[in-house]
C-alpha cells in the first residue's frame, strides 16, 4: 500500500460507511437488517431504555448512564459531526459501559442495550475494541458470533481481522483458536489482560467483593494458562507482556485475580527458567502477601479476651519465625 492511500484510509471516517446513507438496511443485533431498516429511532431508544431499566434492578452502577447514553439528548446526538472532544467523550462513556455491561453480556436487557448503541452511536464502527471486548469472554457462543458478523474486517491491518472467518458461516470462535491467537499475537495478549484492570477499575466504588467480574477473571485464566502450555517455548517478550499484569495481580486485595494470577506464575515456572532476580521478585511479594494474612490473624490473637488456643497460635508462630 503506497503512502498516499495509506494517508487516505487513516481519514476514512466510520460515517462514510454506505450502510449509514442507506435506509435499505440497518446494522442490528436483534433484527433482520431489513426489519431494522423500517423501524425509527424511538423505537430502538425505547428498547434500550427498557433495557437500561431492567438491568438497573440487577446492577445499580449503570445509573449514571440513563444521563448520558441513554438520555433524551442522545435522540438527537449525531456524533459524525461533533468535535473531536465530544466525541473522545463519548467514546469513554461507551468504552466505559459496555466494560461494565461485560458480566451481564448474555442477558436480555443488554442485548437491547447494545441495540440502541449500535443503531444511535454506531459503535460496531467507531467502538469495535469495546464492543469485541464486552462479548470476547463469551467467544462459543451464536451472540458473540452475531457481534462479530456486524464488524467491517475486510481490512487485513485490524486487529480483529483473523475473526473475518467467522461471518460467513456463523460460527463461535473455538477455544483452540483463541488460545492460538493469543501466544501468536501479543497485541490480543496484552488486549486481554488488559480487560481485567479495566473491568476492575470500571466497578471502583461501585462493588466491595467485584463478585460481577469472576466471569472475566475466569476468562482471563482459562486463555493466558493455557497460551502459555500450548507455546513452544515462552520467550522474553511474553514473559515481558506478561510481568506487570503478574505483578498487579498479586498485590490485588481481590481473591479472584490473586487466584487466576497464581495460575500464571505456575505456569510460567514450569515453562520458563527464571533469572534469580525475578524469582526473588516473586517470592518476596507472595510472601508480603501472607505475611499481612498472617498478621491479621495475629492482630485477632492479641484482642484482649482471646482464648488461651489463640494465645497459643501466636506463640507457636513467632517461634517458627525465628528459624
Amino acid at each position: 500500500m503506497t503512502s498516499l492511500a495509506l494517508q487516505l484510509k487513516r481519514l476514512a471516517l466510520p460515517q462514510s460507511d454506505p450502510n449509514l446513507l442507506t435506509r435499505k438496511e440497518v446494522a442490528s443485533l436483534l433484527f433482520d437488517p431489513k426489519d431494522a431498516a423500517t423501524m425509527d429511532r424511538s423505537t430502538f431508544y425505547a428498547l434500550g431504555c427498557t433495557g437500561l431499566e431492567e438491568l438497573l434492578g440487577i446492577e445499580p452502577a449503570f445509573l449514571e448512564f440513563q444521563e448520558t447514553l441513554f438520555s433524551p439528548a442522545s435522540l438527537t446526538l449525531e456524533r459524525s459531526v461533533q468535535s473531536k472532544e465530544v466525541n473522545e467523550k463519548l467514546d469513554a462513556g461507551i468504552s466505559l459501559f459496555l466494560t461494565r455491561l461485560c458480566p451481564y453480556f448474555l442477558l436480555k436487557p443488554a442485548h437491547k442495550c447494545i441495540e440502541w448503541l449500535i443503531h444511535r452511536f454506531h459503535v460496531q464502527l467507531y467502538n469495535p475494541d469495546s464492543l469485541l471486548a464486552c462479548a470476547l469472554p463469551y467467544h462459543d457462543t451464536n451472540l458473540f458470533v452475531r457481534v462479530v458478523q456486524l464488524l467491517k474486517l475486510r481490512d487485513t491491518s485490524s486487529r480483529w481481522n483473523w475473526l473475518r472467518c467467522l461471518q460467513k458461516p456463523g460460527v463461535p470462535l473455538s477455544r483452540g483458536t483463541l488460545i492460538t491467537h493469543c501466544y501468536s499475537d501479543l497485541s490480543f495478549m496484552d488486549f486481554i489482560c488488559s480487560m481485567v484492570t479495566r473491568s476492575i477499575q470500571a466497578y471502583s466504588g461501585h462493588t466491595e467483593s467485584f463478585s460481577q467480574l469472576r466471569v472475566i477473571f475466569s476468562f482471563y485464566a482459562s486463555t493466558i494458562v493455557p497460551a502459555l502450555d500450548a507455546v513452544d517455548s515462552v520467550s522474553d517478550s511474553i514473559v515481558a507482556k506478561l510481568l506487570p499484569y503478574v505483578q498487579r495481580g498479586l498485590k490485588s486485595s481481590l481473591s479472584d485475580y490473586k487466584a487466576a494470577t497464581y495460575m500464571m506464575v505456575c505456569q510460567l515456572a514450569v515453562k520458563v527458567v527464571m533469572e534469580a532476580s525475578l524469582v526473588d521478585s516473586l517470592t518476596v511479594q507472595i510472601t508480603l502477601i501472607y505475611m499481612v494474612q498472617i498478621c491479621s490473624v495475629l492482630v485477632w490473637c492479641l484482642r484482649p479476651g482471646s482464648p488461651p488456643a489463640a494465645v497459643r497460635l501466636m506463640q507457636i508462630f513467632l517461634i517458627y519465625a525465628r528459624y
